[in-house]
């Protein structure tokens, strides 16, 4: 079973929160396309997102968080507050595999069906996703996507990988102490070593408004990041958009009915 946690920032902490909730509702959608494999997904949040979607495999998981004040730090300490509660809300799922999702991200819809054909491997870190600009018609293919996304990994956790608390060490447990970025190195994962996902695993949104990202498909730079990303532009086409059930909000679709319907495989192509 695959486990998907997602944090949600607080209303108070958003500048649009009827937005955030948008954003929020398309990653569900997209974790909820899974084709094939068995999964869960823990919203956890201060304050359930005004959402017109519900799925037998969602839980959303409300508690009470400090509101963090407005700066990269508070919000991060937040997150990671957040990922700790799903982590406990999940412990009787384990043994399963775990990613965590960013509450704007999109994810490929064929995750749980490959954690099913490989139940007992350590886990996989995303080497390769895509970047998209809200609005654009592109996106850019990133290597090393693990560095950039906290949207980074797919990792198997036993009982003891599972806090019982919030008031555990979050020193305990690497999923929550990790950084995105460290998955890669076993040191920091209790020895386990993650292989690189042989297939772009999510898609990092940027330009959406409530999310602190850095990159952009706007605004080319110098030659060579034009020509970089050039070279690894791709097309938003509808195989990409239903394989991530991938939509612009505000376009009222409902891609899980159109994945449910469209797709006839299990796997990830």
């Amino acid at each position: 079973m695959l486990v998907f946690i997602v944090p949600l920032q607080s209303p108070q902490a958003s500048s649009d929160w009827g937005r955030v909730s948008a954003l929020c509702e398309r990653t569900v959608r997209s974790i909820c396309g899974q084709v094939g494999g068995e999964f869960r997904v823990f919203l956890v949040c201060n304050e359930a997102p005004k959402m017109d979607f519900s799925h037998p495999a969602l839980t959303i998981v409300e508690d009470e968080f400090a509101i963090p004040e407005r700066n990269t730090g508070a919000r991060m300490f937040d997150k990671h507050e957040k990922l700790k509660r799903g982590m406990i809300a999940a412990r009787d799922l384990a043994p399963c595999h775990v990613m965590f999702v960013d509450g704007d991200d999109c994810v490929h819809r064929g995750l749980a069906a490959w954690c099913g054909k490989n139940p007992s491997h350590p886990g996989w870190y995303l080497d390769t996703g895509y970047i998209h600009t809200a609005g654009s018609r592109w996106l850019y293919r990133r290597r090393e996507f693990d560095q950039l996304c906290g949207t980074a990994a797919v990792v198997r956790c036993e009982e003891g990988d599972f806090p019982r608390r919030m008031s555990d060490p979050k020193a305990d447990f690497f999923m929550v102490d990790c950084g995105h970025f460290e998955f890669r190195n076993p040191a920091r994962t209790g020895g386990r070593k993650l292989e690189a996902l042989p297939f772009p695993g999510a898609v990092y949104m940027t330009a959406t408004g409530e999310n602190d990202s850095g990159m952009s498909m706007r605004g080319l730079g110098g030659k060579r990041m034009l020509i970089k990303k050039v070279l690894n532009a791709r097309w938003l086409t509808r195989e990409v958009r239903e394989e991530f059930g991938l939509y612009e909000v505000g376009e009222n679709q409902n891609l899980t009915a159109k994945i449910a319907k469209i797709a006839k495989s299990s796997g990830p192509r």
